[in-house]
């Protein structure tokens, strides 16, 4: 079966390490664990890096606490990895304790211009297949 550009395009955007669904695309998703870390941007790099032990923190530009939510990605058989900021892994935590057996589906909301993560409970089943089948 031939992929056309777009499909292969969108199969990338839902199933890489850091998937990114834009709105009203949905990723069914099972975490399984949440990391407290920090993270800056690096000039030097040109590019926004984690912050440990080794790391001179004062040539960082914007360090910032993030929320780093390992999760099982439904699409792609994999795991993947998802960054939330305070507020936006409180909604998770919530969802997280009243959920009784249904299904997590990880989806971004436009909010005032920007993509934010979103996550909502569906009671249907996680799927029974994984991408390479589907292709």
């Amino acid at each position: 079966m031939e992929l056309s550009r777009s499909t292969g395009a969108r199969l990338n955007r839902l199933t890489k390490l850091y998937p990114k669904p834009l709105e009203g695309e949905e990723i069914p998703v099972t975490v399984l664990e949440v990391e407290v870390g920090q993270m800056g941007w690096s000039p030097q790099e040109k590019k926004s890096v984690y912050v440990d032990e080794s790391t001179d923190v004062s040539i960082l530009k914007r360090v910032r606490k993030v929320n780093l939510v390992r999760v099982f990605n439904w699409l792609s058989g994999g795991e993947g990895q998802i960054e939330l900021s305070d507020e936006e892994m409180e909604p998770l935590r919530v969802l997280l304790e009243t959920k009784n057996g249904e299904q997590l589906i990880y989806t971004r909301l436009k909010v005032k211009g920007k993509l934010k993560p979103h996550f909502i409970l569906t009671s249907s089943a996680p799927p029974r297949w994984i991408l390479s089948e589907r292709i």
